[in-house]
């Protein structure tokens, strides 16, 4: 492959060396060149240009394949991750309703099991300990005191 392409610069530099000398050497030979010249620029130009639209047509289809692409399956993939997570969000939602509701019940609880049960239990404990301390008193009372020794 490298062989052709050295031979094929060869070609061109002996090509161009010839144009050269010939347009040094002969007058006639540069007006006759100066056609030739421009109907090879503009036979360069149309290939540029045809190659230009080939280019063009080809990132216009490369473009349309993608959106197509992404129309059938991204945007069905992202409708349905949408759709799962709305449900989520749903689930999400209904436990922190069910939450506040046991939070709320397990205060309710709390307040009615410290007025009703609580507070009766301390009232009869603190009314056992006062009839305990009468009794101990009034069984001391027929004793004689003891010394105080400390």
């Amino acid at each position: 492959m490298g062989k052709w392409i050295g031979i094929g610069l060869a070609v061109v530099a002996i090509i161009t060396i010839a144009f050269i000398v010939a347009a040094y050497m002969f007058d006639d030979f540069r007006v006759a060149t100066k056609d030739i010249a421009i109907i090879i620029l503009a036979v360069f130009q149309m290939i540029g240009a045809i190659l230009t639209i080939v280019l063009l047509l080809a990132l216009i289809f490369a473009v349309r394949a993608i959106d197509r692409l992404a129309r059938n399956t991204l945007v069905p993939e992202i409708s349905a991750l949408k759709t799962k997570l709305d449900v989520v969000i749903e689930n999400t939602r209904s436990i922190t309703d069910d939450v506040k509701d046991t939070t709320t019940a397990v205060s309710t609880t709390t307040v009615y099991m410290a007025e009703r049960v609580v507070s009766p239990v301390i009232r009869v404990a603190g009314l056992v300990a006062g009839v305990r301390g009468a009794a101990r008193f009034l069984a001391r009372r027929g004793e004689a005191p003891e010394p105080d020794n400390g």
